[in-house]
């Protein structure tokens, strides 16, 4: 199967996606797909070291990057435009990621006319909480575009089900499929920090600096934490493309905290695996997440969780005996952490668990599987919404 992917950006500082989607073409291609990306070489306010309009490898599949122009908020580039005209109609399907930005309206655009199925991930932004930030606006480009986009892909790919309970009210015509993320589970060593609670402990926090990330939450409890552990240290690591951080260090500053919290930045490759192998608990109270990635490269390194509810595979975690799942309150994420600190074999229960639970049910080579699958459901479907011609 020929198989295009459509994306705004791999830019590492756009957290998540930026690493999941390499890995998931490069799943997708060990199982015998021919797998293109098509995406910008936007990078926040600069642009990415990369040569523009040449295919380049990446993994097994081939990635192309158009040059970016203004507006750049809508990550706009008609060079991708072009290239969706030109070439769509060589590919058996199209995966198209996120809503609300160029590529988007680009792709569905130019699949429609040439009757090329096409699947729309939303990236969470169907979520009640996103849908509720720039309502005027989004409001706007749905009644214009979205609402179009959606009503006739052939599919929309949900990461979870708490996504597709959150989609169902909105009543789109195109069908939901939900397959989970994954993370290449070779690549995540158990941790080395499950020693006894008297040793120094390593709380972490990976992911964009963000309000719905609960960050204010964590850090007012790491300072309830500090009672009873002042040799835990709080490593909050991110790229913080919205100016959160200004107003994160002056609430350390408050609290007392800058000797015991960092702020690396964005960590990835090596770095961030051996931040994960030397964390003994990884923290997220998230208000909304519509999948996780980080909580399950925790669970993969071997590192015990505490999430909340807002997380989307809170359900699967909570089953798996594999973290804890708390409210969003500085003193029940406190005290989790604290009893985890204190109890390291515990921790190695959790932690273990975690990774039976990543092997199991993340792990790219199944999911890959499960995603063949929806490409094959979407392409085979007689008259698919997303296939009605010329829109």
């Amino acid at each position: 199967m020929r198989i295009l992917h459509v994306i705004a950006s791999l830019a590492p500082r756009y957290g998540g996606p930026s690493k999941v989607l390499p890995e998931m073409c490069g799943a997708l291609a060990a199982r015998g797909h021919h797998v293109e990306v098509f995406t910008t070489n936007i990078d926040g306010p600069s642009a990415l070291p990369v040569r523009v309009g040449v295919p380049q490898a990446l993994g097994g599949a081939t990635v192309t990057y158009f040059a970016a122009h203004r507006p750049r908020s809508y990550k706009a580039s008609l060079g991708l435009a072009r290239a969706l005209h030109d070439r769509v109609d060589s590919f058996d399907v199209v995966h198209i990621h996120s809503l609300y930005l160029f590529h988007t309206a680009a792709a569905s655009l130019c699949a429609r006319r040439r009757r090329v199925p096409y699947v729309i991930r939303p990236h969470g932004t169907l979520d009640p909480y996103h849908r509720a930030r720039h309502r005027g606006r989004k409001a706007v480009q749905e009644l214009l575009v979205e609402r179009r986009n959606l009503d006739r892909a052939a599919g929309i790919h949900c990461t979870s089900l708490a996504e597709q309970d959150a989609i169902e009210p909105l009543q789109l015509r195109a069908p939901c499929f939900v397959v989970p993320l994954g993370v290449e589970v070779a690549e995540h060593q158990p941790s080395v920090a499950g020693g006894g609670a008297a040793e120094p402990a390593l709380v972490t926090f990976l992911g964009r600096l963000t309000p719905k990330k609960g960050l204010d939450i964590l850090l007012e409890a790491f300072a309830q934490v500090g009672s009873s552990r002042p040799d835990a240290h709080l490593v909050v690591a991110g790229p913080d493309d919205e100016g959160l951080g200004r107003r994160l260090h002056q609430l350390v500053r408050r609290l007392g905290l800058e000797s015991r919290v960092s702020f690396p930045g964005a960590v990835t490759g090596r770095a961030k695996d051996d931040l994960l192998r030397r964390s003994s608990v990884v923290v997220l109270p998230s208000r909304d997440e519509n999948f996780g990635v980080s909580v399950v490269e925790a669970m993969a390194a071997g590192v015990p969780v505490v999430i909340s509810s807002g997380v989307a595979i809170h359900q699967e975690v909570a089953a798996a005996g594999a973290g804890l799942v708390v409210p969003r309150t500085p003193g029940a994420v406190a005290g989790a952490v604290v009893g985890l600190l204190a109890d390291p074999a515990w921790r190695r229960r959790l932690g273990e668990r975690g990774r039976r639970l990543v092997e199991t049910s993340f792990a790219w080579p199944g999911i890959a599987a499960r995603l063949e699958e929806m490409y094959d459901a979407v392409t085979t479907a007689p008259a698919t919404v997303g296939s009605q011609g010329r829109r």
